[in-house]
């Protein structure tokens, strides 16, 4: 039952050498293991995937808004544009109108003033809904 000190130190030998083997098959299983192994990591990765698509869904969302912005301050500025022509044309109806009745040696008669006033309405109307057209037109292009 005695051991003798030869077979004592190959059996620590032995012991040592598994360890060592062992600690071996553990490095080589780690650096074999890839990143995302473990729950943690994936759940880390998913939720980087998932801001940096938020943050470009941000980015372009922001985009659309700005021009959005550019179109419809072009159709204000076209709508704006449109009415104060439509202003000065009447204007300018309303002048010539007064000149055409008022001043006019050949309009003698209440007749004939009478017969140009309904000219005048009936041009001062088409323009009236010529301008509401394109105004509601100009208008439902705006969402």
């Amino acid at each position: 039952m005695f051991i003798d000190e030869e077979h004592q130190t190959n059996s620590i030998k032995e012991e040592i050498s598994k360890s060592q083997d062992d600690k071996k098959e553990k490095a080589t299983k780690k650096e074999r293991r890839p990143v995302f192994n473990k729950p943690q990591n994936w759940g880390v990765f998913i939720i980087i995937c998932l801001l940096i698509l938020q943050i470009l869904m941000s980015g372009f969302q922001t985009y659309q808004n700005i021009r959005q912005d550019i179109q419809r301050s072009q159709l204000i500025a076209s709508v704006n544009k449109y009415t104060a022509n439509a202003d000065q044309l009447t204007t300018q109806m309303l002048t010539d109108y007064k000149s055409d009745v008022y001043n006019n040696a050949n309009v003698n008669s209440t007749e004939k003033q009478q017969v140009m006033s309904n000219e005048y309405n009936f041009m001062a109307l088409m323009l009236l809904a010529k301008q509401n057209s394109r105004l509601l037109e100009l208008l439902s292009q705006l969402k």
